[in-house]
């Protein structure tokens, strides 16, 4: 199915490359839940674990390029976030510029890059994993990653309410009514999850178009406010193009606005073909910057500045550019779409994230009950979990803190604005893990990427420490760049309360990853099983997986630097031991698969 020329050099032991002709020798070692690779006696061996090995075709390679360019666009492109910028006049458009430059394009560039490099399911997880080893590859890979993605789904929520409240600000007024809408939102969109796949992401797609039309009846409004002789609304003088201390929270804003261009690389192995990654990629990248310009542009040009600020006022767009009679109907119906597309956020994040739980699920880091499929070949017990997760914030946010102070109303905006804030500061981390991977792994691995390059390295390398940067400035930002409530929330309280979250939220995901098996723990269980005959390896094997180790230059460095790394599991595993491994620590995954058999997941990984 893939069809990039093959390099000159195989893949690594342990790896798979999307170059044809290096995979077939790698998928004859596959023996086993996890690759061991058998090298003479006293020689370093490679695991890696079971997620990294799924094949395509495990699950269905239904997703095209519009299918991940849509899902791309559901992550990066929100016109709600657009009115946080706008309210900055011209200094947006600067800031703007800006996250292009050194966050939104880097991010591409080095999401295409590494899946050339290594293809996968959970691709960021699987990254990690190659990268930092154990520990951090759950850590950042799994936990920070999958966090934020989840929280995503309360937003689409609370945001399905802010958009009732636009058509009739009568509306949920209460707390508790907000949360029994969030909550049926949730529940709505669990139920959408169960479909198959493709006729889930045709759902998707659909409302994406309608939403999409937004941005052109945006563009259009702001063409006829300018040729109807208005001025424009926002600060364009030349002290509005200023940027310094009192705008640029702007460009935090910004960088939150832009995260996901790695998402739907969730579903690295379910789509038709690989060229469909660097389309998607492509695609993805422009049409964000276009949206993003056009909206932003629309809402700064037609909105005074005390009304761009407010993401509820989008449509208060169409009737001042159109008047009451047109301009009515467009703002009405501006408002329906996108109640019904935050719905389908909140669906499309549920699913994209859940692919991250059934992959802990198959390496055993969480309940293999995580990893079953329906018939519909859907892990909806990994999006079950998360909507009940989801629910139970709600019923925290919306129902317990309220009660706590039930004078103040406003209560559930802190906690919601503080939760969702912090995960914003887990999901830099993740980027910053992200871009560090791909520094890592493009240098460990440039034998393999000879003459297969996405863009010169320096440009690849230039703009991932782009990205960092770009990052850091972000957490420090959302911290300390002040409250965005000071009426209900001091600048000083909103730094504890922010602490406390992420912290908190850090040192969960910290002791999980500590606590989870690595790979190396599947090799030295085999050590307490007794009477296990060893079964030799074939000299074709032998030769093969020799030839591949000699010829890839990162591994042989590694074996020859540290030869000690595992001498706690010295010694060959035979076939025999790995058929154990398999069968016992991975019911389900291969022909022989132990008491629990090959119910659980379809097809064979590996």
């Amino acid at each position: 199915m893939f069809d990039i020329p093959s390099p000159s050099f195989p893949p690594s032991p342990g790896g798979q490359s999307l170059f044809p002709g290096t995979n077939q020798s790698n998928q004859k070692m596959n023996t086993g839940s996890h690759r061991v690779l058998e090298l003479p006696s006293g020689s370093h061996r490679v695991l890696e674990l079971p997620s990294g090995r799924l094949r395509p075709g495990w699950l269905p390679q239904v997703m095209t390029t519009r299918d991940m360019t849509v899902l791309c666009l559901i992550t990066v492109l929100l016109v709600s976030n657009v009115s946080l910028m706008a309210g900055a006049g011209g200094a947006a458009f600067i800031y703007l510029g800006l996250g292009f430059i050194t966050f939104l394009i880097p991010s591409a560039l080095v999401c295409a890059q590494l899946y050339r490099l290594f293809p996968g399911e959970g691709a960021v997880y699987l990254w990690a994993n190659k990268a930092f080893g154990s520990f951090w590859d759950t850590f950042v890979g799994l936990f920070c990653n999958w966090l934020p993605g989840v929280l995503g789904m309360t937003i689409g929520a609370v945001s399905v309410v802010t958009y009732i409240q636009a058509l009739n600000q009568n509306w949920l007024a209460q707390p508790w009514q907000q949360g029994v809408v969030e909550i049926l939102v949730l529940v709505c969109a669990q139920v959408l999850c169960s479909l198959r796949q493709r006729i889930l992401q045709n759902i998707i797609n659909l409302v994406f178009l309608a939403y999409a039309c937004i941005f052109v009846f945006l563009g259009l409004a702001a063409v006829v406010w300018l040729a109807a002789g208005h001025a424009a609304q926002g600060d364009f003088s030349s002290q509005g193009w200023q940027i310094g201390p009192a705008n640029w929270p702007v460009f935090s804003v910004m960088i939150i606005s832009m995260f996901g261009m790695e998402v739907p690389l969730n579903l690295g192995i379910e789509v038709v073909g690989q060229n469909v990654i660097k389309r998607y990629l492509l695609w993805g990248v422009v049409i964000s910057i276009v949206g993003y310009l056009i909206a932003t542009f629309s809402i700064t040009v037609v909105l005074p500045p005390q009304d761009a600020v407010n993401s509820a006022l989008i449509a208060e767009v169409f009737t001042r550019a159109f008047g009451p009679g047109l301009g009515t109907f467009l703002a009405t119906s501006t408002n329906l779409i996108l109640v019904i597309y935050f719905v389908g956020v909140t669906v499309a994040f549920n699913m994209m994230f859940a692919r991250l739980l059934m992959l802990a699920g198959v390496d055993r880091r969480l309940p293999i009950v995580m990893r079953r499929l329906t018939r519909n070949s859907v892990p909806f017990n990994a999006m079950l979990v998360q909507t009940f997760i989801n629910i139970a914030l709600v019923l925290v946010i919306f129902f317990v803190a309220p009660s706590f102070a039930p004078s103040n109303q406003a209560l559930s905006l802190i906690v919601f604005l503080v939760t969702i804030n912090g995960g914003a500061v887990i999901w830099n981390i993740a980027m910053i893990g992200l871009f560090l991977c791909g520094i890592i792994l493009c240098t460990r691995y440039r034998t393999r990427l000879t003459g297969n390059w996405i863009v010169p390295p320096v440009v690849l390398y230039t703009g991932a420490g782009l990205g960092i940067a770009s990052s850091i400035v972000a957490i420090y930002s959302t911290f300390f760049a002040g409250s965005p409530i000071p009426q209900l929330l001091s600048n000083a309280d909103w730094v504890y309360y922010m602490l406390l979250v992420v912290l908190s939220s850090l040192a969960v995901g910290a002791a999980y990853s500590f606590l989870v098996p690595e790979a190396e723990d599947l090799v030295a269980l085999t050590r307490v099983k007794k009477g296990v005959k060893a079964v030799p390896q074939s000299p074709t094997m032998l030769a093969t997986e020799q030839r591949l180790f000699e010829e890839d230059q990162y591994a042989r460095e590694q074996y020859n630097s540290n030869p000690g790394r595992t001498s706690n599991i010295s010694g060959n595993v035979s076939a025999a031991q790995d058929t154990y491994i398999s069968g016992k620590l991975f019911p389900g995954s291969t022909g022989d698969a132990g008491s629990r058999g090959p119910r659980n997941i379809p097809g064979r990984m590996g």
